[in-house]
């Protein structure tokens, strides 16, 4: 959280001398302002990349020690029901903790996986998008194909995770404005990037909506493309679609000797 904070001062250091620059003339200089957009994205992308390990070491904490407990809580239980009296009233009592105990399970699994889904790191980020996109379906009602091979999704955490929290952040804006009733989610490589395309049926996105400060979702999409030096483009074509070209680290080769 330190660091996180550091960034963030650094952040506002930055963005007060880019103010300052503006108001003794400093516009005229384009170098120094492309200098500035360079250093505010890298600090963007530090940020982020801090973030997701804080996430990540977060949600392992709670799997691995608050879950741990619980688990052991709720073995003690039945145990202790089984040796106990047959008294209704401690019946009641035990079984109203079993269910407090499986509610506090639940809820602990749910905020990990917020954090952190553990789909990402047991099964990558094929895996993680299918069970991102059943939750969707389950929570919304609204249909959800995922189009994409999953030997094509093997990429490093920085890549996986950046694109799982892409989806993630779309689906989210969907269930929450666009009022559709199907959504398609494509991933394919091709000429040495990766290609995604997310569009819904909905009722499509106001152009002067797509540039507003208050659209945090389109900005952390935007954000987190642009870090791995990609392109977006959003689109409102009888619904929504958003457009992502990311460019692919080369395979590395292998020495025959």
């Amino acid at each position: 959280m330190r660091r996180i904070r550091t960034l963030l001062l650094l952040g506002a250091a930055l963005a007060l001398t880019g103010r300052i620059c503006w108001r003794l003339g400093c516009e005229r200089d384009s170098t120094a302002t492309e200098r500035s957009y360079a250093q505010l994205r890298e600090l963007s992308t530090a940020l982020q990349t801090i973030r997701e390990e804080e996430r990540k070491h977060i949600a392992r904490e709670l799997h691995d020690d608050l879950g741990q407990l619980l688990a052991t809580l709720r073995g003690d239980l039945a145990l202790l029901q089984r040796h106990t009296s047959n008294n209704a009233a401690t019946r009641k009592l035990q079984a109203g903790m079993d269910a407090l105990l499986m509610t506090a399970i639940t809820s602990l699994r749910r905020i990990a996986g917020n954090l952190r889904p553990r789909a990402l790191d047991e099964g990558g980020l094929y895996f993680a998008l299918q069970s991102l996109r059943h939750e969707f379906e389950t929570r919304n009602g609204i249909s959800c194909t995922l189009d994409a091979n999953e030997e094509e999704l093997v990429l490093d955490d920085a890549y996986s995770t950046a694109i799982f929290r892409i989806a993630q952040e779309a689906l989210t804006n969907i269930a929450r404005h666009a009022e559709a009733h199907k959504v398609g989610l494509s991933l394919y490589r091709q000429d040495g990037a990766l290609h995604i395309t997310i569009h819904d049926d909905g009722r499509g996105i106001a152009e002067k909506d797509m540039d507003k400060a208050s659209s945090y979702g389109l900005i952390g999409m935007r954000e987190r493309v642009w870090a791995l030096q990609g392109e977006i483009a959003i689109a409102s074509d009888g619904g929504t679609r958003i457009m992502i070209r990311l460019p692919l680290p080369p395979a590395p080769t292998t020495s025959t000797t």
